[in-house]
């Protein structure tokens, strides 16, 4: 027993020997570079340790253990650690994946519309919503509009046919046409409005044959006319009548 015990003692020590703390590094085979973030697993121990930014590491690990080491764009590969005294440089090889071939061909702008005219439409989907209670107001339901069969708003859903279709069809550039107009007859009411010449007679004191002349003769720019305030309309006006009497003395 005596001669055992000492025994013992000396195998165990040999082991706490041989499993100690290993410092390694993680580069690329090619560059050289350091690899940060690489996974350095233990295979035997089942432990794993992550490589810093500078590709080093420590794990505790025996002669012979096999450690597993993988990283995001590159091959996972084992090493075999060596005896004791030995660092460990492990270099990993760069996973070149290759996308399959792909053949892209151009319409041109003309093509493209006759394409997406000719396509099928599909009809409009509509989803009914019904009306809240008495007493709740819906702020955007004149912006879906009504179903008036049963007065309660309802939403239309396009998908991209739908708004290509809408872009290029005949209907859709008769719309954005009308809209136009629209917009040149409210500004042109926006100018009648504030170069009322009621308002005009009561800034300048002319009247009558002269005020129609003059109102021929001041021809202010639209985009001033709706942008300015109300002084700096006078101001204008005023600069003009200065000029309308100098020409008619």
């Amino acid at each position: 027993m005596r001669k055992i015990l000492p025994l013992l003692i000396l195998l165990s020590s040999s082991n706490l020997l041989a499993q100690s703390i290993r410092n390694g590094s993680v580069t690329d085979k090619v560059t050289h570079a350091a690899i940060g973030s690489a996974y350095v697993q233990n295979h035997s121990q089942k432990r794993t340790v992550v490589s810093s930014l500078a590709g080093l590491f420590q794990i505790n690990a025996s002669t012979g253990d096999t450690l597993v080491i993988s990283c995001v764009g590159y091959k996972t590969r084992q090493f075999i650690v060596p005896e004791s005294g030995y660092s460990l440089v492990i270099e990993l090889v760069q996973e070149i994946k290759t996308l399959e071939e792909v053949l892209v061909i151009g319409w041109s702008e003309s093509r493209f519309k006759r394409e997406f005219l000719q396509a099928e439409v599909p009809p409009k989907v509509i989803v009914p919503i019904a009306l809240p209670p008495m007493g709740i107001q819906m702020g955007n339901v004149g912006r879906m509009g009504h179903d008036y069969a049963t007065l309660a708003p309802k939403m239309t859903l396009k998908g991209p046919i739908s708004m290509v279709y809408d872009r290029f069809s005949r209907e859709a550039k008769n719309r954005r046409s009308v809209q136009k107009q629209k917009v040149v007859e409210d500004r042109r009411a926006q100018y009648r409005m504030r170069m009322d010449t009621t308002w005009i007679s009561r800034v300048t004191d002319l009247k009558g044959v002269r005020l129609d002349s003059f109102m021929k003769f001041c021809r202010l720019e639209e985009k001033f006319v709706l942008s300015a305030d109300e002084y700096e309309l006078t101001v204008a006006i005023r600069g003009c009548l200065k000029d309308f009497l100098a020409m008619n003395e």
